[in-house]
C-alpha cells in the first residue's frame, strides 16, 4: 500500500478529532462529497470537481489559524516515535497517542499539497480525504486501545517498507508492523498505518491496524 492510500483509506483518527474531519468549513458540501463518493463507484467515472481544488484548500483550512512550521511534537528518530508509541500504548495515554499522529492542520498544509490527491486520477478535494481518513483512524485507535491498550508490551521489533515514498517534502514509511508476543509465539502486526517524515521530525500518519 503507497502513499495513494490518502485517496481511499485513512489518516489519523482521534489526533483529527475524530469526525471533524467534516470540517465546519465543509458543511456547505457534505451532500456533494457523498455524491462524489457514488460517482466514483460508477464505470467511467472522469476525475472532475464542482470547485477548482486550490479553493476546496482554502474552504478546508478556514479558521485553522496559521500554517505549522513543522511536525509539532514530532520524534527526532523513527526509533523515537516508535517508543514513544509503545509507551503511551501500554498506558493507554490517549491524549499521547493523539499528538503523535499529524493534526489536521499538518495535514491541511503539510500533507495534502504535495500528495497524488492534489492533482491527477488520484485527485480529490481535501475535506473527502480528510473525511475518510479520520473516521477509519478514530475507529482503528479505538480497536487497538480495547485490544491492547494498558498491557505490557516488552521492547518489540518493528519494520516498515524500504525505501520510504518521497512527496515533495516528506517522506512516508508505509505498512509498518511490529512484532508482538512471546518469543515462541511471535507475530508481526500492523498497529498503525505509517510514519511521516519532515525536517528530521516523526509522527505517525495514521491508527489504521490490524483489528
Amino acid at each position: 500500500m503507497r502513499w495513494t492510500f490518502l485517496a481511499a483509506v485513512v489518516l489519523a483518527g482521534c489526533g483529527y478529532r475524530q469526525l471533524d474531519a467534516f470540517d465546519s468549513a465543509q458543511a456547505d458540501s457534505v451532500a456533494r462529497i457523498r455524491q462524489d463518493s457514488v460517482n466514483r463507484a460508477q464505470p467511467g467515472y472522469v476525475v472532475d470537481s464542482i470547485l477548482p481544488i486550490a479553493e476546496e484548500l482554502r474552504r478546508f483550512r478556514a479558521g485553522l489559524g496559521e500554517a505549522p512550521r513543522g511536525l509539532e511534537h514530532g520524534a527526532p528518530t523513527r526509533d523515537a516515535l516508535v517508543d514513544s508509541f509503545i509507551d503511551a500504548l501500554q498506558r493507554a495515554d490517549t491524549a499521547t497517542l493523539v499528538r503523535l499522529t499529524i493534526s489536521r492542520a499538518e495535514f491541511a498544509y503539510l500533507v495534502y499539497p504535495s500528495s497524488p490527491n492534489i492533482d491527477g486520477p488520484y485527485r480529490q478535494a481535501p475535506g473527502l480525504v480528510w473525511m475518510r481518513l479520520s473516521g477509519a483512524s478514530g475507529v482503528g485507535l479505538a480497536r487497538l486501545l480495547n485490544r491492547v491498550g494498558g498491557r505490557a508490551i516488552p521492547r518489540p521489533s518493528y519494520r516498515c517498507d524500504e525505501p520510504p515514498t518521497t512527496e515533495g517534502d516528506n517522506r512516508i514509511w508505509q505498512d509498518c508492523e511490529i512484532r508482538l508476543g512471546s518469543p515462541a509465539a511471535a507475530s508481526w502486526q500492523r498497529l498503525f498505518g505509517g510514519i511521516i517524515e519532515r525536517d528530521g521530525r516523526f509522527k505517525i500518519l495514521s491508527y489504521a491496524n490490524d483489528y
